[in-house]
């Protein structure tokens, strides 16, 4: 199955300081890891990595390098050059995004991604082709079309400062403090048919909400009402908070 992307840009903007709690490689590698498995569950269009880390320029290089070579489809990752970055990535959880859960030989209805006519065909050649996306029609013959990027074929990214996510129009705010989403369910469902949904998730340190102002409380969603911890760690937020984002969307 090769889902569509949404109709509308759903977003995430998380804080690279996700990762100072972190103490090797290995960790930040497992970190990402699982977050990149939540927003492509979600088909979450873009995540804006917030550059307000001590270490953002390390970690922004770790997560671009962690983050494209994760995205990769398995028969592609031949192709990147050895990194000290990716020494753990072995350990990470496979995405499993459609472009990537596709068989050895080919078959009719498969749609591939390539690299210089290197489509991952096993025993075949690299086919005489400059387009990156093809559609197998016949798996004997081997005969296929090009195949414009129609479907979701995972998160984008970016790395911004803090500032110009809080001037976007369709800015939510994921916070304890925040309204009932299910009750406000409309507003949400406005903004999205709208100009789509950017959803904030607070770094580590907390009280985000605090340091905004109350101008931004009319933004903020509780994601977890009731909650039975005294504190939710950001990636556990981000999976909670897509969750009921994704059936409100639906």
């Amino acid at each position: 199955m090769y889902p569509f992307p949404r109709y509308k840009p759903l977003n995430v903007a998380l804080f690279l300081s996700t990762f100072d709690i972190e103490n090797s490689l290995l960790e930040i590698t497992l970190k990402l890891s699982f977050i990149l498995r939540v927003v492509s569950t979600f088909r979450v269009s873009k995540i804006y990595w917030i550059e307000d880390s001590s270490k953002s320029k390390k970690l922004k290089n770790i997560v671009n390098d962690l983050t494209k070579y994760m995205l990769l489809p398995p028969y592609l990752k031949k192709y990147i050059s050895i990194n000290p970055h990716l020494r753990k990535v072995g350990m990470a959880s496979p995405l499993n995004i459609p472009l990537h859960a596709v068989s050895r030989s080919g078959i009719e209805g498969e749609i591939r991604l390539g690299y210089k006519g290197d489509f991952g065909i096993i025993n075949a050649k690299k086919l005489n082709t400059n387009y990156n996306s093809i559609l197998i029609l016949d798996s004997l013959n081997l005969d296929y079309i090009p195949y414009r990027n129609l479907y979701y074929n995972g998160v984008k990214m970016d790395f911004v400062k803090l500032e110009k996510i809080l001037k976007l129009d369709n800015l939510i705010i994921a916070s304890r403090s925040g309204k009932n989403p299910v009750k406000n369910v409309q507003e949400i469902i406005n903004l999205y048919k709208k100009s789509g949904i950017t959803l904030l998730i607070g770094p580590p340190k907390g009280n985000l909400l605090y340091k905004l102002g109350e101008k931004y409380l009319t933004k903020s969603y509780n994601f977890a009402i009731n909650q039975g911890v005294s504190d939710i760690r950001v990636e556990e937020a981000l999976a909670y908070s897509l969750s009921i984002l994704n059936i409100l969307l639906s």
